[in-house]
């Protein structure tokens, strides 16, 4: 399949699809290439399953918070409904040496965190609708959306870029390059090639939260809360090491359901690689164990359970990004601004992705920031080489 396009955007994950969304806005054609069968990347929202009552439930990314302009502001613009994290309540810790776990007031020790009301899949289903009513409104042909679609190269050609994968082909005037950058090096071929200096720095940039894996516990009614706790705890016995409320409102859409969220110890032990490596069945038992432990009985009472793990996700997770960073990263390379020599390269290819920016790096701030920032970028210049 051979195509034609004005911007060729590789990824559909938050980034990608800002990106495509301000592009068509600007008038240009076009076509997003993701990997998955899905659109929204990192973003994985389970929806309610009929008769369970699984709530919306966000297995990848969830939170905003109040100084994240970018993401706010296009939240605000898509009249998508916000949720603030709920925090009232004794908070649980568990030093992990078989004493009972110890409550504190863990109200006042952050920013109050918000998610969206259905999930940040309610983000991408919001941008996706968004960047083809922009195309209309510009009068552009619609943006081709390719799922199953993983970039395998990129070659400069005289009419642009030349973008390849299996059974298609497209040439680009520009590219928004929308893929965690340790998978770009792993997966996609330049040609020219880039610089040993530039694959190192690819490969050394750490997906933000690639080890992590999210495992949410379904209920009837928020027991914990009625206890006088606000679900957030903190386990040093595992196998979930950090535990969120995570209650979704009643909505136009859907009723109000009741869970709690954690993430998993991080591969550093024999004990969090057994539970990863273990049944879905061995991880649920294992999971609720703990929830009756720092919580009381009502964990017992289970309506659905639902993990992910993405360290193990090829499309999301490079070479070592199994094993979790020691801190944040500083994210915003040159490279990722085209402020590095990057041969020729640098007239052709825009970066985005929630590493390749300082504003917000990791988060989802950074994906929006980003990919408007592409989007900005590929708009301000001519479409023709």
């Amino acid at each position: 399949m051979d195509l034609d396009t004005d911007v060729a955007v590789i990824g559909g994950g938050v980034a990608g699809l800002t990106a495509a969304w301000r592009l068509a806005a600007s008038g240009k054609q076009v076509t997003l290439f993701e990997a998955r069968s899905r659109l929204g990347g990192r973003v994985q929202t389970a929806a309610p399953a009929p008769l369970a009552g699984r709530p919306w439930v966000d297995l990848g990314p969830a939170w905003f918070w109040p100084h994240q302009r970018a993401i706010r502001s296009v939240v605000d613009l898509m009249g998508l409904s916000v949720v603030e994290q709920y925090r009232e309540g004794l908070a649980m810790y568990d030093a992990g040496h078989g004493d009972a776990p110890d409550a504190f007031d863990a109200s006042m020790q952050s920013s109050p965190a918000y998610r969206l009301d259905g999930g940040i899949a309610s983000l991408v289903d919001a941008l996706a609708a968004g960047m083809q009513a922009a195309a209309r409104q510009a009068a552009v042909p619609p943006v081709s959306v390719r799922l199953h679609a993983a970039v395998q190269s990129l070659a400069q050609h005289p009419d642009g870029v030349v973008v390849r994968g299996h059974g298609f082909r497209c040439t680009a005037n520009r590219v928004v390059m929308a893929v965690p950058p340790r998978v770009v090096a792993r997966d996609v071929s330049w040609t020219p090639p880039l610089p040993d200096s530039v694959r190192e720095i690819l490969a050394d940039t750490v997906t933000w939260m690639g080890h992590a894996m999210k495992c949410v516990v379904s209920y009837e009614a928020p027991f914990w809360r009625t206890a006088g706790r606000s679900g957030y705890a903190v386990s040093w016995r595992g196998p979930l090491r950090e535990i969120h409320d995570a209650c979704t409102p009643a909505g136009a859409s859907h009723v109000a359901a009741y869970a709690l969220m954690g993430f998993a110890s991080p591969r550093t032990t024999h004990a969090a690689i057994a539970f990863r490596n273990a049944t879905m069945d061995e991880r649920r038992a294992a999971v609720i164990a703990q929830l009756e432990r720092l919580f009381g009985v009502g964990a017992r009472d289970v309506v659905d359970y639902a993990d992910y793990d993405w360290s193990r996700d090829v499309h999301s997770s490079g070479v070592r990004d199994d094993q979790p960073a020691a801190e944040h990263p500083v994210y915003g390379h040159a490279i990722f601004e085209g402020r590095f020599d990057l041969p020729s390269w640098n007239d052709r290819v825009v970066w985005a992705g929630a590493e390749t920016t300082a504003i917000g790096g990791g988060y989802l701030e950074g994906a929006v920031a980003s990919g408007l920032r592409a989007a900005a970028t590929i708009a301000s210049v001519r479409s023709t080489p």
